[in-house]
Parts: C-alpha cells; sequence; structure tokens
C-alpha cells in the first residue's frame, strides 16, 4: 500500500476516534440531573452521607444497587431514618456530586 495513502488512513482514524470521543463527553454532560427512588440503608450526619438501596437510575446507574452519596446540605438529612423509602435528585453542584433533593415517598408514610 502507499505510504500516502497509509498516512491519510491514520489522519482519518484520529479524526474520527477524535471526534467520537468529543460527541460522547458531550452527551454525558448533557443531563445534569438523575432521579432515583430506594430504602435508606442508614445516614451519616457527620460525614454528610446517605447511603440507600435504590433501583437503576435512568442515563446515570442502570442496574440497582446499594450506595453511599454524599448530600448537598445537611439538612436534607433530618428526618431520615434506615428504612425509609425516598425519591432522590443527584446532581453536580460546586464541582460534587450529590444529592440535591431529597424525599420521603407515600411508601414510608404508610408504614409509620
Amino acid at each position: 500500500m502507499d505510504v500516502r495513502v497509509t498516512c491519510w488512513m491514520r489522519w482519518l482514524l484520529a479524526i474520527v476516534l477524535i471526534s467520537g470521543l468529543s460527541l460522547a463527553s458531550g452527551d454525558l454532560q448533557a443531563q445534569d440531573q438523575y432521579q432515583g427512588e430506594g430504602q435508606v440503608l442508614g445516614v451519616d450526619e457527620e460525614k454528610r452521607m446517605l447511603f440507600l438501596a435504590h433501583g437503576p437510575i435512568p442515563g446515570f446507574m442502570p442496574r440497582p444497587m446499594r450506595h453511599g452519596f454524599e448530600v448537598h446540605r445537611i439538612e436534607l438529612l433530618r428526618g431520615l431514618k434506615k428504612g425509609d423509602m425516598v425519591r432522590f435528585v443527584l446532581e453536580t453542584q460546586n464541582e460534587i456530586f450529590g444529592i440535591s433533593s431529597i424525599e420521603k415517598t407515600e411508601k414510608s408514610e404508610k408504614r409509620e
């Protein structure tokens, strides 16, 4: 194969790969909020962490998991206890990815 064609093919491949990566990173940043539901496993106010067993989070986590999330404001943890069912929003604020809002669901309120 001609050296010029090989060089041209390498440049073309590099451009395609870089373009694809740019588009992919744009898609990841396009959605800035993710909503989920889960059950509270634990609350750590000192570390501003909420531990959840949650279902799939569309666009972020495709499978149910147990996970700890930082909360943006300590007030979000007040009144939550192990076993509560919650609906929450994850987003980045001040360069920290965590829970920006949370509310108990009706399932929790009926149990009380």
